[in-house]
């Protein structure tokens, strides 16, 4: 038999089967394909270390004026706050400084006159929280200086409620003066405060300082706020001249008990827990032999050693008609 031949095509091609072509697969193996298999991972670790160096950021500057202009600039008009305080709560203050540095540094974004003494300031609720923490902390600051005795030696006494809506002072007669001038700052500061702590309670602010001058018959005096504002802030601007301190009674010295109506109870030691020993009554006057705090050591006029508080006796000096009455 004879060998059968294949027909030849003219078109060899058609009868060779195409393979596919595994190159470019193998290309993308190579080097560039290994690189781009690592950039989203690099991208995303690069954007977890951007977030939490912006969350630190933030962290450390969230009390700064430039975050708070920030979050200022970013909140929608109609979640801001309007907080209206009188000038007058800046008696004392250059108003224009204190517009500046609310704006440039406390992140308040705008303040507008309402009248002539009505400042309206525009704010975030966030920033309104900082301002609000910030006047609670200086007004806390203030109650404990007052509270302190170095600074406001002539407060006897003084006491409030939780809210910074009441206060209760005590001084001496002779000290109300620079007292009531200490209690009218008192009254603006708190003023201030209630105005951001109010503005959530959709109400005025109302503030009330009572003065009690210690030993006396006088009734009560009582700063209010709104009420007595311009007065309040008169005695801020000008206020009294300072009253001496009274001596304070030594070893050697003579007091007298001034106690009014009412008794002094004579004490074994410098504390009222200490056993009542004797009851004085006014007008008894007494040798000073030492002095702890405000409680003296005395010696009654029968001979008798005990313990007296300071303030329930005033210096005494003999006068000639006290002399002529001995002899």
């Amino acid at each position: 038999m004879g060998d059968i031949k294949r027909p030849h095509s003219e078109n060899e091609d058609e009868d060779v089967i195409k393979m596919p072509d595994y190159r470019k697969r193998n290309e993308s193996g190579g080097p560039a394909g290994e690189r781009n298999r690592w950039m989203v991972p690099l991208a995303l670790l690069l954007l977890i270390i951007v977030a939490i160096g912006i969350f630190l950021f933030v962290g450390k500057r969230r009390q700064s004026g430039l975050y708070r202009w920030l979050m200022g600039r970013f909140t929608l008009a109609e979640q801001e706050v309007q907080i209206i305080l009188p000038a007058t709560l800046f008696a004392g203050r250059d108003i224009d400084e204190i517009i500046t540095k609310a704006v440039e540094e406390k992140g308040v974004s705008e303040i507008n006159w309402l009248d002539e003494n009505t400042l309206v300031f525009n704010m975030s609720p966030e920033t309104k929280e900082i301002l609000q923490e910030e006047a609670a902390g200086m007004l806390e600051e203030r109650v404990a200086a007052m509270k302190g005795g170095r600074q406001y030696p002539y407060i006897l006494d003084l006491s409030h409620d939780s809210p910074f809506r009441e206060f209760y002072l005590v001084t001496r007669p002779e000290q109300a003066g620079s007292a009531r001038a200490a209690a009218a700052e008192l009254l603006i500061q708190a003023a201030y405060y209630q105005h951001f702590a109010a503005a959530d309670e959709k109400k005025d602010p109302v503030v009330k300082v009572t003065i009690e001058t210690d030993k006396s018959e006088e009734p009560p005096e009582m700063l209010v706020y709104p009420a007595d504002l311009d007065r309040a802030s008169a005695l801020v601007e000008n206020p009294p001249e300072p009253t001496p301190e009274p001596e304070t009674p030594s070893a050697g010295d003579k007091v007298i008990v001034t106690t009014g109506p009412d008794n002094l109870n004579l004490r074994s030691g410098p504390e009222i827990t200490y056993l009542i020993i004797d009851i004085l009554s006014s007008g008894t006057v007494l040798e000073v032999i030492g002095t702890e705090g405000a409680w003296l050591e005395v010696i009654t006029p029968d001979g008798k050693e005990g313990w007296v508080h300071g303030n329930y006796v005033e210096l005494y000096t003999e006068t000639e008609t006290d002399t002529d009455e001995t002899d």
